[in-house]
């Protein structure tokens, strides 16, 4: 925290003229004793006394100007200002003599509160834009409930975009278990949500146990139903598989006698008088995939005689869900009546195959990709290398070119390398597969 300058004036007396313009002259006054005609005494607990100017404050806020010029000004030379750190305060008065603020996350929230008081709209713009910027899944909770406090519509959207796309990722911060029961309601109502329904249920029984500690109440599970109240209804305890509700929530305590014996009940004969507390369609974010594409452009006549394989090494950041491929369909219209044999193999670092696909297509010719997904999704883990191999028969396809390495997707960031086996020709700049379809 930048302290209280004292400038001697008989000795910079002449530092007018080393000054080029405004903004330098300025900077030179912030913080300065010098000429100033007001001092704020600011802190929440040790006082900091900050000099200033009030013509400055005063061009740049109207609160300033009415709280110096206005029919009710202040007459004493000491202003206290107790509801914020001096470190902030600082910030906003640099931003205010030569528009500069040092925004970090230790006191954007204190200088976003100071520029909606002193009614500075694009220092607050500034403040917003550096948290939209630094939005992970580890603050995104927190972050939405400061959207909500300051009222910034975008910043909440951007928090929300987060939570949808990276669920499970939010689900497992420290600042989920921490909401308030109104944002685990928001939660809870959402159809977007990127996560099983399971997950969903043990995620919320970790904020259960957070609200019992907050409310010093034994986290036993009649204190979860009761901290949950109306929350419990929209968890969808009829979408999740038979195992996943027998093994978890059906032994939780949480739900009565009865709403546990009518899910299983649900589960034999789907039918929905059964369970009428609870929703019993998933959500459609569930089952939301992403595509990674390498290819911006493609060209015509990649052949495809079944001998030699089409290969591509990969890693990716942290882990996701690989569901399948994308691979091109044909080049030539004429040939969308005959099939494609396809045999997809996915491969980690050792060359073991981790799943597979083996089967046949027809090519779509309204469709220059086609999605082939493996028997089951695999997980990925983040920064190990892995293979996707292609041994494609049939007519000559669609053939990408201009090939990225690096792509960044929904947050995930890919890195493709040559696979030395790709005796087909595919490589980072050219060739098949231009798709990785997956979820995270």
């Amino acid at each position: 925290m930048a302290g209280c300058t004292h400038r001697n004036y008989q000795e910079d007396e002449n530092w007018q003229t080393e000054k080029r313009n405004i903004v330098e002259r300025n900077r030179y006054m912030f913080n300065n004793e010098l000429m100033s005609d007001v001092h704020f005494l600011v802190g929440k607990c040790d006082k900091l006394r900050i000099p200033a100017h009030k013509y400055v404050m005063a061009i740049s806020s109207p609160v300033f100007y009415a709280m110096f010029y206005g029919r009710m000004a202040e007459r004493g030379e000491e202003i206290k200002i107790g509801d914020c750190e001096a470190g902030s305060f600082l910030e906003l008065l640099r931003y205010i003599y030569y528009d500069e603020a040092k925004i970090d996350p230790s006191n954007v929230f204190g200088i976003l509160y100071l520029a909606k008081k002193y009614f500075l709209p694009f220092l607050a713009e500034r403040c917003v834009v550096f948290l939209e910027e630094n939005i992970d899944h580890q603050n995104a909770f927190t972050l939405l409930a400061q959207a909500r406090y300051f009222c910034e519509p975008k910043l909440e959207e951007k928090c929300w975009e987060i939570i949808d796309r990276e669920t499970a990722r939010v689900l497992s911060s420290e600042a989920f278990t921490e909401i308030d029961h109104e944002t685990l309601l928001a939660v809870l109502t959402r159809d977007t949500l990127t996560v099983l329904e399971a997950d969903l249920f043990k995620a919320v029984k970790r904020w259960a146990e957070g609200e019992c500690n907050r409310k010093i109440l034994p986290p036993t599970p009649e204190n979860k139903r009761s901290v949950l109240s109306s929350a419990l209804n929209f968890i969808r305890f009829p979408v999740m598989t038979l195992k996943e509700f027998s093994e978890d929530a059906a032994q939780s305590g949480i739900l009565t006698s009865e709403e546990t014996i009518n899910t299983f009940l649900y589960f034999g004969s789907k039918d929905d008088t059964k369970v009428k507390n609870f929703l019993t369609h998933p959500r459609p974010g569930a089952h939301r995939a992403y595509r990674c594409t390498r290819f911006p452009t493609y060209g015509q006549d990649w052949l495809c005689e079944g001998t030699n394989v089409d290969s591509i090494k990969f890693t990716v950041d942290r882990d996701i869900t690989v569901l399948g491929v994308g691979l091109y369909g044909v080049s030539n219209k004429e040939d969308c009546s005959s099939p494609f044999s396809v045999d997809v193999e996915l491969l980690d670092s050792h060359n073991d195959v981790m799943c597979t696909y083996e089967g046949t297509f027809f090519a779509d010719v309204s469709k220059r990709v086609h999605d082939i997904l493996f028997d089951e999704p695999v997980i990925v883990r983040g920064h190990r290398p892995y293979i996707i191999r292609v041994l494609l028969k049939g007519p000559t396809t669609l053939g990408g070119t201009d090939g990225m390495r690096d792509v960044v997707t929904e947050g995930i960031r890919f890195r493709f390398d040559v696979d030395e086996a790709s005796f087909n020709g595919t490589t980072t700049a050219d060739g098949q597969i231009p798709d990785i379809v997956f979820k995270i």
